[in-house]
């Protein structure tokens, strides 16, 4: 099964968008291994329920070295036993044979899709996608991030009148071809920032089937009312991630059931009938 149908079927089923991200931030977390396990926890059983996904930024788990990664494969399975899928951001990228060996590493059991970075062109992205579709996972290329810097580069006008993301968003389209299953989605996805919706309805018509995995909303300025444009081809084309805004909420499973109707009300509107 394409992770496109995978991640539409997870969407129609839990009836919500929102993923959560797990960044234990050690300024609230603390450094032990442990604490780090019973937060991500946590946040999986109260936040859970309302969410499809959950995304473990690969960074807050490797600063703690070999009992850190333990810890993300840990919290990892609880997420996916708890129903949810899984979506790592490592934002790996590198030569072919190097990509290869960081999808052998990352792209497994129980991560569901990978973020990765197609700086360095098609050749850095298909060994991912290629393991990819092997195993029925789904990558998230990088395309317009949510970062206040992104447009230093990622905006930058090419000869050819375009900008440089648009450039990024056709290769991500093109790879992503042999992968779109019967639900219309495909299983190379895009990460599109809610810091910039102004991109959102011209990146939708470049990359028509894929799933959008949006970040950015909450405590870096993004407005879920923004967002219809993502859900303009599919009821499923987009997921949203939160992440401080809900695992440090004073009510973690209210933060994620709110956003949770907002965005379901939202695709609902936006989506075609």
């Amino acid at each position: 099964m394409s992770f496109g149908d995978t991640l539409a079927r997870a969407v129609a089923a839990r009836q919500s968008h929102v993923v959560v991200g797990l960044d234990p931030d050690p300024r609230k977390v603390g450094d032990d291994p442990d604490a780090v396990r019973r937060f991500c926890l946590g946040v999986i059983a109260a936040a859970g329920p309302a969410c499809v996904a959950v995304k473990p930024q690969s960074a807050y788990f490797e600063r703690l070295g070999a009992a850190g990664w333990d810890v993300m494969w840990d919290v990892s399975q609880a997420a996916r036993d708890a129903g949810l899928v899984v979506i790592l951001d490592a934002k790996r990228g590198d030569i072919d044979v190097s990509a290869a060996a960081y999808a052998q590493a990352l792209l497994r059991d129980p991560v569901d899709a990978l973020t990765v970075n197609p700086m360095m062109g098609g050749d850095a992205v298909r060994p991912f996608t290629m393991h990819a579709r092997e195993r029925d996972k789904g990558v998230f290329a990088l395309v317009r991030t949510s970062n206040p810097g992104a447009g230093d580069l990622e905006d930058l006008v090419l000869d050819d009148g375009r900008p440089w993301h648009e450039a990024v968003a056709g290769l991500v389209a093109l790879i992503g071809e042999a992968s779109v299953g019967e639900s219309g989605l495909s299983g190379v996805g895009a990460v599109v920032g809610a810091t910039a919706p102004q991109h959102l309805g011209r990146l939708r018509d470049l990359m028509p089937h894929q799933p959008f995995l949006i970040p950015g909303v909450g405590a870096q300025g993004g407005r879920p009312e923004d967002l219809g444009p993502a859900f303009a081809r599919h009821r499923a084309g987009a997921v949203v991630n939160a992440s401080r805004s809900i695992i440090f909420a004073p009510d973690p499973r209210k933060a994620a059931e709110d956003l949770r109707a907002t965005l379901w009300t939202l695709s609902e509107r936006s989506a075609p009938s």
